[in-house]
């Protein structure tokens, strides 16, 4: 464990409203803190580089909102979160949401933490081998077990490598042979001086890995310490909760702390009458006219501003249309990942220009309003959004084999797959020495006496295959296909049917 800080909670109190209806709206005008459900308060923690921080409480007693606040899942209403270091919540009540399939959730989060999209095939496959959930890369997250989504969280968080890893209650799900492999990995993430947060229940698991242990209960931090100062006396908190007979003996267990969790009750801070007494100082009656008047009044005062602005509206549009005028050319960015295929033949724009043929695949950097930004040679340049086929790795496109889909392709592929697909991911040269192209382009050739075209990357390796359609009409009913550019998940990439050319592109990532 280094002294440099990697995450900073200061001060910081998360609560959620729990009102409804005119009371709800009532409460944004009034607030009233009988309204609010803390979850934490007033809580301070520092995790250091290398430390294993391990954070124990009874249930709901803030753990992992806690969890949530440092990896900035949530946002607190006061105080201040400081992270700005790459960090993985395994938690199960983060990730596992919709329906999407293994494999697309991997990929989701790959391009969270901005891999290269080169690497996916590969980092996929070890993440799939090392959570044991080998032919399960297209079953939907909800067929997995519990068991089998917490073997596929610790292994995200391995082959991510972040700067912090926080585990959610993922101890008590893991089989004896995997908790050897979750051993090693929090070896691993020690010895490369990543930190750590566990929460959990599991107090030999605490006591053997935790260098620091942070106490919560109702919501804030009760004692802090070394396993050695905090576990004695937890064990005999929490026997003593245990010991608790009924729901209203357990209510009333540590109940200094619990009172002390409402905002009403502030050590630091004199309330006021109002803030203390806040739904005594106007009844409900009195508050439904108070604000029914001030709406009224602010409706009143909304018409009068309009009709006095409608008198200066054409000078305003034609302000607007001249700030236009002078603005039109600026194209803002916005930061994304994906993958762009060129439709026709394109021509990048950049230092120097650059002419591709239809079929050539690319990373998507950033969007513009009309163009995207895309990865060349390590250089950045622009292309055109119409000339680009738009695939975004993290969208749910249809899973299909080509054993499904032979029918549909030319039969000297189809025939021979296993041969073409061989050659993916192989250099120029070794295509031209081995299977004597018809022609010899730089980006795309074709093979002889063949409607096969072999497609290659900035890096001149062979990344894509492209042949004719047959029976496309018994494909569009088959698979219910209305666009002129079907894509979908096919094996370790990608495949488009483009009926606008009667052409199959199959890329490989």
């Amino acid at each position: 464990m280094t002294s440099e800080i990697l995450v900073r909670l200061l001060n910081v109190t998360k609560y959620f409203r729990q009102v409804s209806g005119f009371q709800k709206f009532r409460d944004l005008m009034l607030p009233e803190s009988k309204n609010h459900v803390v979850e934490v308060k007033d809580v301070t923690i520092h995790l250091y580089r290398g430390e294993i921080l391990a954070l124990v409480g009874l249930p709901n007693s803030g753990k992992s909102i806690i969890g949530k606040l440092m990896a900035k899942v949530v946002e607190p209403n006061s105080g201040r979160v400081k992270n700005e270091y790459l960090t993985f919540l395994a938690s199960h009540n983060h990730i596992f949401e919709g329906s999407t399939s293994v494999r697309q959730l991997i990929e989701s989060i790959f391009l969270t933490y901005n891999m290269p999209l080169q690497s996916y095939n590969e980092k996929r496959k070890h993440v799939i081998d090392f959570a044991e959930l080998g032919g399960k890369e297209k079953c939907s997250i909800h067929q997995l077990t519990i068991e089998e989504r917490t073997k596929l969280l610790v292994s995200l968080a391995y082959f991510i490598k972040p700067d912090v890893i926080i585990f959610d209650e993922l101890y008590q799900y893991m089989d004896k042979d995997f908790k050897k492999k979750f051993h090693m990995v929090i070896d691993m993430f020690k010895k490369e001086r990543r930190a750590i947060v566990l929460i959990d229940s599991n107090m030999e698991l605490i006591r053997t890995r935790a260098n620091y242990i942070t106490w919560m209960s109702h919501g804030q931090v009760k004692q802090s310490g070394t396993p050695d100062e905090i576990l004695p006396l937890y064990q005999s908190y929490v026997s003593d909760y245990y010991s608790c007979r009924t729901d209203e003996e357990r209510e009333l267990f540590d109940l200094q702390m619990r009172m002390s969790r409402s905002l009403d009750h502030d050590k630091d801070e004199q309330l006021s009458r109002i803030k203390k007494y806040g739904g005594a100082i106007f009844d409900e009656k009195l508050q439904r006219i108070l604000i029914s008047t001030l709406m009224l009044i602010a409706g009143i005062a909304l018409m009068f501003l309009l009709m006095i602005n409608d008198i200066g509206m054409k000078k305003t549009e034609v302000a607007a249309d001249e700030k236009g005028i002078v603005e039109k050319n600026v194209d803002e960015f916005r930061e994304k990942y994906a993958i762009g295929v060129t439709n026709k033949p394109t021509e990048l724009q950049g230092e120097q220009k650059v002419k591709l043929p239809a079929g050539h695949t690319m990373t998507i950097s950033s969007i513009g309003d009309e163009t995207y930004k895309v990865d060349y040679q390590k250089k950045t340049m622009e292309v055109k959004q119409q000339d680009i086929i738009y695939i975004n790795p993290a969208a749910l496109y249809d899973e299909y084999t080509l054993s499904e889909l032979e029918d549909y392709m030319y039969d000297n592929y189809s025939n021979f797959r296993e041969f073409f697909n061989g050659y993916l991911g192989k250099h120029h040269s070794v295509i031209n020495k081995e299977l004597y192209p018809e022609s010899n382009d730089r980006f795309k050739i074709k093979l002889t006496k063949n409607e096969i075209y072999l497609h290659f990357n900035d890096y001149d390796i062979m990344n894509g295959i492209s042949f004719p359609i047959v029976n496309e009409e018994k494909l569009r009913q088959k698979f219910n296909i209305s666009t002129e550019q079907w894509i979908i998940k096919l094996d370790d990439g990608y495949a488009i049917a483009d009926f606008s050319k009667g052409e199959w592109l199959i890329i490989q990532m």
